[in-house]
């Protein structure tokens, strides 16, 4: 089938200003090694927080991760000035490429290719630059982008190694992405991506669905079918006021009535609202209190005590007061009783208007109102229209329910499809999955000393699954945190060495503290690894380790690969790789 994908080669990591040593790379495998410095200290025997995870992290940085997403970021800029260039100097294919990034300007960095230097404003520009770079025998082809591509390649120790798909951090919120596995294994990508693409409508058009039944069933109160039926008697019911309205509108004389009807029916409004407002205050005189009397008896005491002190000037008879207290009583009944008798003409009059407007009212309405089925033509007009706003809207709710739902049906045969295209390209590959399938056989019984395991590339066609593809990989007594670790090796080794699936592997691979596991299975892994660097000189394999970790077995003679010869870089509590104690922010 011949290579189709560049190999990615590293040369060199450094800084500009050397902030750190220089980490130079060759073929096969490079250790970066946390090593004690002092075994008479409890310090010195520690190899954690050395910097082996920060160095893959600059690693990382200069190959275009998300800057704020890193541990990069983290670094007070007196440890590492946010200016200073990372450098990483490696080899694509044939040629020397050499990515500069700075903290200050993340999202800007710098490529040289040939001697030519390429600046960025975007990041995204400079992934799909090198995209480019090393899919370039692909003439076009579907390809995983270059990040996700990295994500098996260098894998985010947050994964926690747990699965062999979950690549990135696990507390991160990240959909399975299978792009660059299925691309590994030799399957085109346009049925997976086209898939992935229409699961996502299906989702999309699903919320949508959820949001108009919750409007059109209230909330579930009842059901779609009931929604429907509803809407035909709604309609029925429309469609009646329609066809006594029209026949209103048919009839010779309606043109000529309909205004004097609606203006009566105005007239009508006007006269019984003053009505209502009339014998309001009718009702409130005809409950005031009536005018207090004084009795005459009463007022002779009064008078005969004040008599004496009035003086002759203003000395008056008591007949002459009580005629003047008997003139104000009278006043104030003329005043009351004249107020309810001009309110009770008006009540009649107005009464009388109302009567003889309506007999008018009933007259025109009867030349026009034959069935009986309106009657006040304002009113069933407005009845009419609040009806027929109230259908549309859930008339062109359901409709857009059906078009969604009709969709969604399409959709998901649509899915059906494109996942049976799956199907028959796992069929076409069946000699490539068995070639697979013999070299992880082959690498677990080399670990694991059986070959208890299995792999499958399985497609999935359920509502709830947000990919259309299951890689399954089981291995011996797996389920383990450890054993799982094992699995993930497992599986990237097999991508790396298969002979169909090297030929699309950039021959690159990192493996940040993933041997988290036993002592007896750490040793094969490190002798599988080194039994592949004697048959094969066109890889790199760069892992972190703990010298603790191995130094009984090395004393022992259990791991053939000479741990000195394969490191490149070597950090202790006194030399670590920024050179600085600090605490991350």
């Amino acid at each position: 089938m011949g290579k189709e994908i560049k190999r990615i080669r590293l040369n060199r990591l450094y800084s500009e200003n050397n902030v750190f040593e220089e980490i130079s790379f060759h073929d096969g495998v490079n250790i970066i090694l946390g090593e004690k410095y002092d075994d008479s200290s409890v310090k010195g025997r520690k190899t954690n927080g050395v910097g082996k995870s920060m160095c893959i992290e600059f690693l990382d940085f200069c190959f275009l991760s998300d800057y704020d997403k890193s541990r990069v970021a983290k670094i007070p800029k007196e440890v590492f000035p946010l200016e200073e260039n990372v450098i990483l100097d490696l080899d694509i294919g044939a040629e020397t490429i050499i990515i500069k990034r700075n903290r200050e300007q993340a999202d800007q960095p710098v490529i040289i290719r040939g001697g030519k230097t390429v600046s960025f404003d975007k990041l995204q520009d400079a992934r799909d630059y090198l995209t480019g770079i090393i899919f370039s025998e692909l003439n076009g082809k579907t390809v995983p982008s270059f990040r996700n591509l990295f994500s098996i390649l260098m894998r985010d120790e947050r994964s926690e190694f747990k699965d062999i798909i979950k690549c990135h951090d696990l507390t991160k919120k990240i959909p399975d992405d299978l792009t660059a596995h299925l691309f590994l294994l030799g399957f085109s990508l346009e049925a997976y991506k086209n898939t992935v693409e229409t699961i996502k409508e299906i989702g999309k058009i699903t919320t949508v669905l959820s949001k108009e039944k919750r409007e059109l069933t209230q909330d579930g109160q009842k059901k779609i079918s009931d929604v429907r039926a509803e809407l035909n008697a709604l309609e029925d019911e429309l469609k009646k006021l329609e066809d006594a309205i029209e026949s209103f509108k048919t009839n010779e004389t309606f043109d000529s009535m309909e205004a004097d009807l609606i203006e009566l029916e105005e007239l009508l409004d006007q006269l019984r609202k003053r009505q209502k407002a009339l014998r309001h205050d009718y009702e409130k005189i005809r409950k005031m209190p009536k005018p207090e009397q004084i009795d005459d008896r009463e007022i002779e005491l009064v008078y005969n005590q004040f008599k004496s002190e009035l003086g002759n000037a203003v000395v008056k008879s008591l007949n002459e007061v009580v005629g003047f207290k008997n003139k104000i009583e009278d006043f104030q009944r003329t005043l009351v009783n004249q107020k309810a008798k001009e309110l009770e003409s008006q009540l009649k009059s107005i009464a009388e208007q109302i009567r003889i407007l309506d007999d008018e009212y009933s007259e025109k309405l009867k030349i026009i109102d034959k069935k009986g089925v309106l009657k006040n033509l304002k009113i069933s007009l407005k009845i009419y229209e609040a009806k027929k706003e109230s259908i549309s809207r859930t008339k062109f709710l359901f409709e857009q329910y059906e078009k969604h739902e009709k969709k969604k049906r399409i959709l998901n045969l649509q899915k059906t499809q494109q996942i049976m295209e799956i199907e028959t390209e796992i069929e076409q590959n069946e000699e490539m999955m068995d070639s697979f399938m013999e070299t992880i056989l082959q690498i677990h019984e080399f670990i694991m000393g059986n070959r208890e395991c299995s792999f499958s590339i399985q497609t999935i066609d359920k509502a709830q699954s947000k990919t259309p593809v299951e890689l399954v990989l089981r291995i011996y007594d797996d389920g383990s945190r450890s054993v799982d670790r094992t699995k993930v090796f497992i599986y990237d080794m097999a991508l790396l060495f298969n002979q169909y699936t090297r030929d699309r592997h950039p021959l690159f691979l990192v493996h940040d503290n993933i041997f988290d596991v036993d002592q007896d299975t750490l040793v094969r892994c490190l002798n599988y690894i080194y039994s592949q660097e004697e048959q094969y000189q066109d890889f790199q394999y760069i892992l972190t380790l703990n010298r603790d970790k191995i130094e009984n077995e090395e004393q022992r003679k259990l791991i053939r690969m000479d741990i000195d010869e394969h490191q490149v870089a070597v950090f202790t509590k006194e030399k670590k790789f920024l050179k600085r104690n600090y605490q991350e922010q």
